[in-house]
């Protein structure tokens, strides 16, 4: 039984050091205020959280069983030096902090929008442009299907991929590992398209895990919308280089 309350403290100020997060045989969360917490007394321990893994590189990202995952790669060099100065301050916050730390949310949001107010101005290296590598892209992305991860919406942008993703109810290879293939084989099939050489996507990525069934909906309104924000489609249903496969309505 999971809470998909808005509140953040049974989920993520929980103890990170534990593999699997339960709540307690009473039915209430460790020091959680949340009523969506309190069941009944006559309620088993539950599984809230079990993390498959977790890691660092620039970015913090953490794997976690049934939920599904938001994802952002972009390509190398699509962001101006000014906007790669302020990443690197906020790179460096987030090595420097704790990810139960309140500022931690704060400063992967800040991240974010920050990375996509500059990607969706095009300055720098934009090569999803052309229905051919678009295409490339379309079937390296359904790929990760092979890899045991079910792809619930995706959007190309000119500059970078967005993507929501779960684990499919066979076994399925890490995140990390996904994410990785999928990368090296768009990227190669990108290069030979360009006819160039060299890398072609940033070495890290943005991840997040949803939370909650509110975070997930508002996740798969932010992908289909981020064509039109961008002013590429009057609507998000004209955007070709998209895969929907969730109701029209969220």
């Amino acid at each position: 039984m999971r809470c998909f309350s808005k509140h953040s403290q049974c989920a993520d100020e929980a103890n990170y050091n534990e593999p699997l997060l339960k709540l307690r045989a009473t039915g209430r969360a460790a020091n959680s205020p949340c009523p969506a917490c309190d069941l009944r007394k006559t309620t088993p321990v539950a599984e809230i959280i079990h993390t498959e893994a977790r890691w660092r590189s620039q970015l913090p990202h953490w794997e976690v069983r049934g939920h599904w995952h938001f994802v952002t790669i972009r390509c190398q060099g699509s962001l101006p030096a000014q906007a790669r100065e302020k990443i690197k301050n906020i790179h460096r916050s987030l090595q420097e902090i704790e990810a139960n730390d309140p500022a931690f949310a704060q400063l992967q949001r800040q991240y974010f929008l920050t990375t996509e107010k500059y990607l969706d101005s095009a300055e720098g290296f934009a090569p999803l442009t052309t229905s051919a590598i678009c295409e490339r892209m379309l079937s390296a992305l359904e790929k990760v299907e092979e890899d045991g991860w079910h792809l619930g919406e995706a959007v190309i942008m000119p500059n970078h991929l967005h993507f929501l993703i779960t684990q499919q109810p066979v076994p399925s290879l890490p995140l990390k590992e996904t994410i990785e293939r999928l990368k090296g084989r768009s990227a190669r099939w990108a290069n030979q398209e360009l006819k160039r050489s060299g890398r072609f996507w940033q070495e890290d990525w943005f991840d997040r895990w949803m939370r909650h069934e509110s975070e997930r909906l508002k996740t798969i309104r932010y992908i289909r919308n981020n064509p039109v924000k961008a002013r590429l489609a009057r609507n998000w249903k004209d955007y070709p280089w998209r895969i929907s496969r969730f109701p029209d309505e969220v």
